[in-house]
């Protein structure tokens, strides 16, 4: 049994042999708005996105680069001892590395420690929760007093860019306890911004560094070298004991603010785990923390405030059907039903001819509602949602956005989404549109189309009336309409499974005819809603799915004897969107799979997948749970460092699959 008293993730020096392995090890922390401060244990940029305070100015989607770094250098009576580390186009530096002896989680709260001689310094780091800022705390656990060097590094960028040195003059004057950086260029949240330390005195700067070489970069085909700009350096005093707070903040923060973002990080750590009641199981609890850092406002059309879940970081922002699938195991599982029910009626909030966002659109970016699962994904969510919770409100208010979907879906609306009434199937079928959870697209080329009758879709399908059939004696609606719709579209699943009664087809009546090629979304067919294919058959489908698709990592979107199967996911992104969903293995997958081993009795083997993961918290983006990995093994983690419904899908056990 996992000690829950030591902390989950706590790694020394042999977890970085080498400043490129250190390079590799990355925190994360979030505010709750879409902002984030991300980094590598050695503080070593390595991406794009990597920085100390990327504020959310546009929440939650518009996020701006304000402070890339903050070196610490120690001054003793013998040396000064940098603690920093950077990746210059000429080769790595990394000082600092020498000096750093643990690197640790206290809950959401990141702590690295260093040894000196026989100093002993340990940092923390957290955002603070619902605004621009993060705070540091620095305390001397032993040796003697020493003094610090705070070198602070700043910008004004979309957090997705890059820039060239002088790309703009910042004005640098002095405030009290640090310094007031002004970004004459820009208007609004981020114009501002603020670094403070408890005692400090500080000495303005405003030289640029222009040679930051990002390797991970550099191997996606991007561009790869950035710039920062040096606002000026904090010196503090620190005596064995001592405690000192330093912020970087869009406004000026008062003395102590540091310390009192820690203290309010890790009461609300402990509030969170005592709602998931996951006290006495280590990893759950770690999964319950990563699962906070999704969770975001969002405003709604009507200018109210609503709830909305980032799909990913450090780059996505929030998407309608990564929301949806999320949602069971991050706010279902974690207790948070309030904030479930939120998300659900902010999202009905923008239902448009039954269509739901695909994504939500950063700055300038167009609105796209190419997502024929979203609204039926809607209607599970909620479902889930209702029968955990017992909000019968929430039922009644969803239930018209339901019918919408129906009466649209049954219509016919864009995309080509309708129902054939030939076999009570739907089908999408817009040429060029990806319109599944399988859209990567190169150029005008949509590498998985999918089009005609997914088989995820027409179990999603069902799942919609069997939901309206279930709700409407509450709602004093007649449900033969629905019940007519959903016998139809039972009798014709039975197109789907093939010959070997051991694999349902991917696709019906695509352009080329019967896609059967073995993929996992056939999983959704085995659920406990309602009974798509006989028992018998589903066992057998189960069991080749985990056969041939199932990893360490997740499930692999396609089988590896398949045409097409690409095994690793990497390079240039025409390069990577080939293999996205053409071999590449994603965790969230586990959630269908998990869905289905319960519905068939063996919530047993479900508890034995998710825990695979424990060792991947311990590397990478700790305690987060990456995007997708290679397909072939070894098995290398890609994309976003965290994903949201990869983390959901950890945390599932299946809480609101069964009505009450």
């Amino acid at each position: 049994m996992t000690d829950i008293s030591k902390p989950f993730i706590d790694l020394g020096p042999s977890a970085w042999p080498n400043a490129q392995s250190a390079a590799k090890l990355e925190w994360l922390s979030t505010n709750a708005l879409g902002g984030y401060a991300f980094a590598t244990v050695s503080g070593a940029l390595q991406r794009r996105w990597h920085g100390m305070l990327i504020a959310a100015t546009d929440p939650p989607a518009g996020r701006t680069m304000l402070v890339s770094k903050v070196e610490i250098t120690v001054i003793t009576k013998d040396a000064r001892t940098p603690l920093s580390a950077n990746q210059w186009s000429s080769g790595m530096d990394a000082p600092g590395l020498a000096s750093l002896s643990r690197v640790w989680l206290d809950g959401s709260i990141v702590v690295r420690e260093w040894k000196i001689g026989a100093a002993h310094l340990q940092e923390r780091i957290s955002m603070a929760r619902g605004r621009n800022a993060t705070a540091i705390t620095l305390t001397l656990i032993g040796g003697d007093a020493l003094e610090l060097e705070l070198k602070c590094m700043v910008n004004h960028r979309p957090h997705d860019q890059l820039v060239k040195p002088n790309s703009f003059t910042p004005r640098i004057q002095a405030c009290e306890r640090g310094l007031h950086v002004c970004i004459d260029h820009a208007s609004g949240e981020g114009k501002d911004i603020f670094l403070q330390a408890d005692g400090a005195s500080a000495v303005a700067d405003g030289e640029w560094y222009g040679d930051y070489f990002l390797p991970v970069e550099q191997a996606c085909g991007y561009d790869c070298v950035d710039a920062h700009c040096c606002a000026g350096i904090l010196k503090i005093s620190l005596n064995p004991g001592e405690t000192r707070g330093f912020t970087a903040s869009t406004r000026a923060e008062p003395a102590g603010e540091g310390a009192r973002i820690m203290t309010a990080t890790a009461a609300r750590d402990q509030s969170l785990i005592a709602l998931a009641k996951a006290q006495d199981n280590a990893f759950r609890t770690r999964l319950v923390l990563a699962a906070d850092q999704f969770i975001v406002e969002r405003p709604l059309p009507n200018g109210a405030r609503g709830t909305s879940i980032i799909a990913g970081y450090p780059w996505f922002a929030d998407w309608g059907r990564d929301a949806l699938i999320s949602l069971p195991g991050l706010c279902l599982e974690t207790g948070r039903f309030e904030e479930a029910a939120s998300i659900l009626r902010s999202l009905a909030h923008f239902i448009k001819d039954g269509l739901l966002p695909n994504r939500f659109p950063s700055p300038g970016e167009p609105w796209l509602d190419n997502s024929v699962d979203a609204p039926l994904l809607l209607a599970s969510a909620a479902r889930r949602t209702v029968n955990a919770s017992g909000d019968f409100t929430l039922a009644r208010d969803l239930f018209p956005t339901l019918v919408n979907i129906f009466n649209a879906f049954t219509k016919g609306t864009r995309h080509g989404i309708r129902v054939d009434p030939a076999d009570g199937l739907l089908m999408a079928t817009d040429p060029g549109t990806q319109l599944t959870w399988m859209d990567a697209k190169v150029g005008a080329t949509v590498i998985t189309p999918r089009m005609g009758k997914p088989v995820e879709i027409n179990a999603l399908w069902c799942g919609l009336l069997a939901t309206l059939i279930e709700w409407a004696p509450q709602q004093k609606q007649d449900a033969s309409v629905w019940s007519a719709a959903l016998a139809k579209a039972q009798k014709s699943f039975a197109r789907y499974v093939n010959d070997n009664q051991d694999q349902l087809a991917d696709t019906l009546d695509s352009p080329q005819g019967v896609d059967t090629l073995q993929r996992p979304n056939q999983l959704f067919a085995v659920q406990p809603l309602v009974q798509l294919i006989p028992i018998a058959v589903a066992q057998k489908i189960v069991a080749r799915v985990e056969k041939d698709l199932l990893t360490p990592y997740g499930l692999r979107t396609l089988e590896k004897n398949s045409p097409g199967y690409v095994g690793r996911y990497g390079g240039r992104v025409e390069v990577r969107d080939q293999a996205y969903h053409n071999g590449t293995a994603w965790p969230w997958l586990i959630a269908p799979l998990g869905c289905a081993l319960r519905t068939l009795g063996n919530a047993k083997r479900v508890d034995e997948i998710q825990k695979q993961f424990q060792e991947h918290l311990r590397h990478g983006c700790l305690g987060q749970v990456c995007e997708v990995a290679d397909g072939d093994l070894p098995q290398n983690a890609g994309g976003c460092v965290g994903q949201a419904w990869s983390v959901a899908a950890l945390l599932d056990q299946g809480i609101g699959e069964m009505s009450r």
